[in-house]
């Protein structure tokens, strides 16, 4: 998923090569991906690319990550809430054909496509592959510490371990699922953009996202998370394919839309953005 960064409390400059030694950090990832049965021609071409990249710089922005705390206001500011409802007068047959097919309110979908990616003005900037690369070995305490503020108490210093080991795990599964897709679809893994948390397209999609719930919503044979077709059409079917159908009441809405992201103020900001779309269709579209 698309996030707005904040940095919260690190209290250092963090300082870094961005080409800091990536074939030696990145060997034993190599050599696991392909125990694990990935082609090693396509794992050691992928690797051996220029663009590949170790990012320690992102390991203390996810250990201080508090979704609470991210300031969702501002999708409610009325210079965003003009364009969400100028976009859905200008895309309404789009909106009402996929609201049809998959039953997920057009407003609802707005809403969404504005706080992920601000209606597909932001694509994000880090490369996924990257980032997933970087994460998935950063279960090795010694080599995310001397990134992390100093003084850490024992607690902390445990709490954080066991973050990074967790989400360690969470990335190499999404990276061999990147893999895999990019040998299906004919991808460039390192063509692609998007969060620190490895989210691409506009709807952010991870890896395993794309997998099993990106569509192709314009029927041209492929699909493509940066055009507005697919990307609405994936959005909704992942909401109905988790429980979105007509009629449901406003809590199990914001049910649904927290498997999408486990914030409340996500679910809740989304939901109040379509519910001003449904109050005020007709007025002037105009942004300012």
């Amino acid at each position: 998923m698309r996030k707005y960064f904040l940095i919260l409390g690190l209290g250092i400059i963090l300082s870094f090569s961005p080409v800091q030694a990536a074939e030696s950090v990145f060997k034993p990832l190599e050599q696991q991906l392909i125990r694990d049965g990935l082609s090693a021609e396509l794992v050691k071409r992928v690797f051996a690319d220029p663009r590949v990249r170790f990012l320690p710089q992102i390991m203390p922005r996810k250990l201080t990550w508090d979704e609470t705390k991210l300031p969702y206001q501002q999708f409610l500011k009325p210079q965003r809430l003009a364009r969400a409802r100028a976009f859905l007068q200008d895309y309404a047959p789009l909106l009402r054909e996929i609201e049809n097919t998959y039953g997920v309110d057009k407003e609802i979908l707005v809403g969404l496509l504005l706080v992920e990616s601000d209606l597909g003005r932001h694509r994000g900037r880090y490369r996924i592959f990257n980032v997933l690369a970087s994460m998935a070995v950063s279960a090795d305490w010694q080599r995310v510490k001397p990134y992390l503020p100093p003084g850490l108490s024992p607690e902390e210093e445990a709490r954080f371990r066991e973050i990074m080991a967790r989400r360690s795990r969470w990335a190499y599964r999404e990276l061999r699922v990147l893999l895999k897709l990019s040998r299906k679809y004919g991808m460039d893994p390192l063509a692609l953009k998007g969060s620190i948390f490895g989210a691409f397209g506009y709807p952010q999609f991870v890896p395993s996202s794309f997998r099993e719930y990106a569509v192709d919503g314009n029927g041209d044979g492929r699909i493509d998370l940066y055009t507005l077709t697919d990307a609405l059409a994936s959005a909704a079917n992942y909401l109905r394919a988790h429980g979105w159908r007509p009629g449901l009441s406003r809590e199990e809405k914001k049910r649904v839309l927290m498997t999408y992201n486990h914030s409340e103020p996500y679910a809740e900001t989304i939901l109040k953005i379509a519910e001003y779309l449904r109050a005020s269709p007709g007025r002037d579209s105009n942004t300012p």
